[in-house]
């Protein structure tokens, strides 16, 4: 079995599905709400790495030209896209949209996060878009950046092998990131939340100048700060668009008072299950949240 289903990925070992999958895997039970989705565990990387000898071909110039054109194993193709038709039955839905994702056993070290170095493909409808999105993201384990990364923090990649995580994407009215301490400050009282309208995509890449909001977690106080949240990144046919904010968008908050409080109730839960600050994703559609992404802050 080259896949899992997210409800039993926590099974699976860290090398088998990465640490994107399992912490969210681990907290699947916790009482928040994780869109639904599969794993494409690691040895499937390794199988085709193999039918298509490409081992030996890593350090050449033109590798990843060569990895994206070589044919995926006929079974792992036959795997993926059933276990695709298996989610869209579970969300009745027909043409759903999927999020394609990295899910690496080398993100989230102690002193390597690895945080946007691996690809993610959004809003993935058809089969071979599917298909296409999961060689994309694991030739990202293979580009320039990856490796440089890897070898300022002295990783060996060989050593963590990667899983794809493939979930039921969600369209957000807002999304975001949030710190369960403050990060400047490092006080351990106050969450930090920074939040803009649209896919989550424009806060991590740094598009967007985010709402910022600091929550104090004994007396719920809330310090707000206004950003520009110049653009927002929306859903588009099978692909995403930017698409520049109204003035009454970029003049307003994007949360109300009882979202943030949410937002707080949701991470010092998550804390809680960790026992340590954690650092999440998260999507906010019709008023409900989304973890999209939950791990313990690392350096």
């Amino acid at each position: 079995m080259f896949t899992v289903f997210l409800k039993e990925a926590n099974q699976e070992s860290l090398l088998e599905v990465g640490s994107k999958a399992l912490h969210l895997a681990n907290i699947i039970n916790e009482g928040v709400n994780i869109p639904n989705g599969f794993v494409l565990k690691a040895g499937a990387l390794k199988r085709f790495m193999k039918e298509n000898a490409l081992h030996n071909q890593v350090h050449e110039e033109e590798f990843i030209d060569v990895f994206m054109e070589a044919p995926l194993p006929k079974d792992i193709e036959k795997e993926v896209l059933s276990s695709y038709e298996k989610l869209k039955e579970l969300a009745g839905s027909v043409d759903l949209a999927v999020a394609v994702r990295s899910s690496s056993s080398a993100e989230d070290l102690k002193d390597a996060s690895f945080a946007g170095q691996y690809e993610t493909i959004l809003n993935v409808c058809e089969e071979e878009q599917l298909l296409y999105a999961v060689k994309q993201c694991w030739a990202s384990l293979f580009s320039d950046r990856v490796r440089e990364y890897a070898a300022q923090k002295d990783i060996s990649l060989d050593a963590f092998p990667m899983g794809i995580l493939i979930q039921q994407m969600v369209f957000p009215d807002v999304s975001g990131v949030i710190f369960s301490l403050n990060p400047i400050t490092q006080d351990t009282n106050e969450i930090i939340i920074n939040a803009s309208y649209g896919l989550g995509e424009a806060i991590v890449s740094g598009i967007v100048t985010p709402d910022t909001f600091i929550v104090n977690k004994e007396t719920k106080s809330i310090m707000k700060d206004l950003g520009l949240k110049e653009v927002k990144i929306l859903p588009l046919d099978n692909q995403i668009i930017e698409v520049e904010t109204t003035p009454e968008e970029s003049d307003a908050y994007c949360l109300n008072e009882e979202s943030i409080l949410s937002l707080e109730s949701v991470t010092s839960k998550l804390e809680a299950f960790y026992e340590f600050p954690v650092d999440i994703e998260f999507a906010i559609k019709d008023d409900m949240i989304f973890v999209l992404q939950s791990r313990p802050i690392t350096s």
